[in-house]
């Protein structure tokens, strides 16, 4: 007898590819099982108006999706996890971080360097904008709403002489062609999280060993080091806050970016654990 597995997630491109991949994964650690996808409205989404940050920071574009959860149409949530709070409803758990693409942000239109002064940038992410001013502070930021298509188009029409994207989004979607410039962490560290897909189930699910299955130990630490300096901090979607985790043999290292009232600041640290990390990032930001 098959087992029904039921997937929550926004209905955008993006997140239905996210999802799939996601569903790909479940069916090949159990080929017993029967993946579907409940597709979700989510507030965000349906908000075309607000600041994409504050969106974010309040959760719009997920609670609708882990609603699903809680109230029985779905077995768990699929996310982007950068879109997630750092709280959330009771009675649900990450249960697995099954990949992470690649982590960093991308210019569509231009590269940096080729920008002419005062040329205007699409992006509302406070993160991004502060990086980008630190290298080239003549540039205008313009909020640049709508999914990633929607967004490759206004770059394309012109509404903008280039806009910001996280690369995973592109990559997933098959837009990789267009991106004019890939920025590594010396010139834009990426947000917490950004590039991971995060499962999420109610605590007491009876398929939680199913999802558990396609949880990637290796990564794991790492998101909990990123995740740990969002909560460490107080730092939401609306502050110029970035991290980005990696292996450094046994130890992990955090590349760590805030813009607070000391100014724009940038770290490195090594840690044996998540919370070393986290400590180590507070201490040299003075958090």
């Amino acid at each position: 007898m098959r087992t029904e597995v039921r997937l929550a997630t926004r209905r955008s491109a993006l997140a239905l590819r996210q999802a799939n991949r996601v569903a790909d994964r479940l069916r090949a650690v159990d080929s017993g099982l029967d993946v579907t996808l409940v597709e979700i409205d989510s507030t965000g989404d349906l908000d075309r108006t607000s600041p994409v940050a504050t969106l974010t920071e309040m959760g719009a574009f997920v609670r609708s999706v882990q609603a699903a959860v809680l109230d029985g149409r779905a077995d768990a949530a699929v996310h982007s996890l950068k879109d997630l709070p750092t709280t959330g409803p009771d009675g649900l758990s990450l249960i697995a971080f099954p990949e992470r693409a690649v982590p960093w942000d991308a210019m569509v239109g231009s590269t940096l360097a080729n920008l002419p002064p005062g040329a205007v940038v699409g992006t509302g992410s406070p993160r991004r904008i502060s990086q980008l001013r630190a290298g080239r502070p003549d540039l205008v930021t313009v909020e640049l709403r709508g999914n990633v298509d929607t967004r490759l188009r206004k770059i394309s029409d012109g509404v903008v002489d280039a806009g910001i994207l996280a690369a995973a989004g592109l990559i997933r979607l098959g837009h990789a062609d267009r991106m004019a410039e890939t920025f590594d962490g010396e010139t834009m560290i990426p947000a917490p999280g950004q590039g991971v897909l995060a499962v999420e189930t109610a605590d007491d699910h009876p398929l939680r060993d199913v999802f558990e299955a396609i949880d990637d130990p290796h990564l794991r630490p790492l998101v909990e080091a990123e995740r740990g300096l969002l909560v460490a901090t107080g730092a939401g979607c609306r502050s110029a806050l970035g991290a980005i985790a990696s292996w450094n043999g046994d130890m992990i290292r955090m590349d760590a970016f805030a813009d607070e009232n000391g100014g724009p600041r940038r770290v490195s640290v090594i840690g044996a654990t998540p919370d070393d990390v986290v400590g180590a990032v507070r201490n040299e930001f003075g958090l």
